[in-house]
């Protein structure tokens, strides 16, 4: 009975150990914010919107140490839309699992692509809300049918361990036969002190609709002075005989116990001189942040577009979002919100 007693009392301290070694966290934002978009003479539209500052999620993700310096990881997270409740949920936000060592990180799966997050970096408003550069990028990005603007299914990514600031990846993603996903890129970055700098490169192999390949350029730099950081980015995008190129900068000023930010973005044709008539574009955003607490912030956001071309659609102007019609041709959109963020 003795023997028994510590055999079971080893196995229990067995257990314990072993559950040490690993661990999951579920996560998430809760983001919504009332909102109105005027789109010149098409008419303004008020909403209650999700994704004000950040998109509203849920996500599951753990780790396990596998020994010897190597970990296995998994991600798992999803968009949640808490304006309605939402018409489902799943995990298209990132989806991954991953091999972590003194080598790297190898991630197998849907996730951010590296070329967007090189770009994504550089937004002070985190590629959501009527402020943000988002409102002008991604319209092109959809040419031909090309699914890859902002994440990639299918995809195995290598990314380079701690290097005294350096950090980069490679990403390739399958195609497996639909159109519009077969993508490839890398990105290279330094991030030391209060400077961080990026560029990156990503392609999308024509096939199915698209009648020719979507490459996709970018640089980024940041710099922190204390008083205020001072950013930017610039994006070059071909496709078939179209080109398009945005250039965006910004600062963000802490004030007390929220930070303000303001960001302007001009969008055109080949080197900004005879600006295409499909992606023309200049933008002003201005946000103001307050922190209630760690995980609890309320906010406000503006922003103008003065449109010169017919095809910049952006996320927080377009029929399927806030505006009624969609930007229109040499005419002002205008868009602001008033929101609160959860995370947990």
């Amino acid at each position: 009975m003795k023997k028994s007693l510590l055999a079971l009392a080893a196995l229990t301290a067995f257990a314990g150990v072993a559950s040490a070694q690993s661990s999951v966290t579920a996560f998430g934002i809760v983001d919504l914010a009332a909102r109105n978009v005027k789109n010149g003479n098409a008419g303004s539209i008020n909403s209650l919107s999700s994704a004000g500052q950040a998109t509203s999620r849920l996500g599951f993700r753990g780790v396990e140490d596998l020994g010897g310096g190597l970990r296995a990881g998994f991600w798992l997270e999803g968009q949640l839309d808490p304006d309605t409740g939402g018409a489902g949920f799943n995990f298209a936000r990132r989806s991954t699992i991953s091999l972590i060592g003194g080598f790297g990180e190898v991630r197998l799966g849907r996730d951010l692509n590296v070329s967007y997050t090189s770009f994504g970096a550089f937004d002070p408003f985190g590629y959501v809300g009527v402020a943000s550069v988002a409102n002008l990028r991604g319209g092109f990005l959809g040419l031909g049918g090309a699914t890859t603007g902002v994440r990639s299914s299918n995809t195995i990514t290598y990314y380079l361990p701690a290097m005294g600031g350096l950090y980069g990846g490679v990403m390739v993603g399958a195609g497996e036969g639909a159109s519009g996903t077969k993508y490839t890129g890398a990105r290279l970055g330094y991030a030391a002190g209060p400077l961080n700098v990026s560029a990156a490169i990503g392609k999308t192999a024509k096939g199915g609709t698209m009648v020719d390949d979507l490459t996709t350029m970018n640089f980024g730099a940041s710099f922190n002075m204390g008083f205020a950081t001072i950013g930017g980015v610039y994006e070059k995008s071909d496709y078939s005989t179209l080109d398009s190129e945005l250039a965006s900068v910004y600062t963000t000023v802490p004030m007390g116990k929220g930070v303000f930010k303001a960001q302007y973005s001009k969008s055109g044709g080949s080197g900004f001189g005879v600006l295409s008539s499909q992606y023309s574009a200049t933008m002003f955003g201005v946000s103001y942040v307050y922190s209630m607490s760690k995980r609890t912030s309320l906010y406000t956001n503006y922003g103008s577009i003065s449109n010169g071309g017919n095809a910049t659609n952006g996320a927080a102007f377009t029929t399927t979002g806030s505006g009624p019609a969609g930007m229109r041709r040499g005419q002002t959109s205008t868009g602001y919100e008033f929101g609160v963020r959860h995370d947990f």
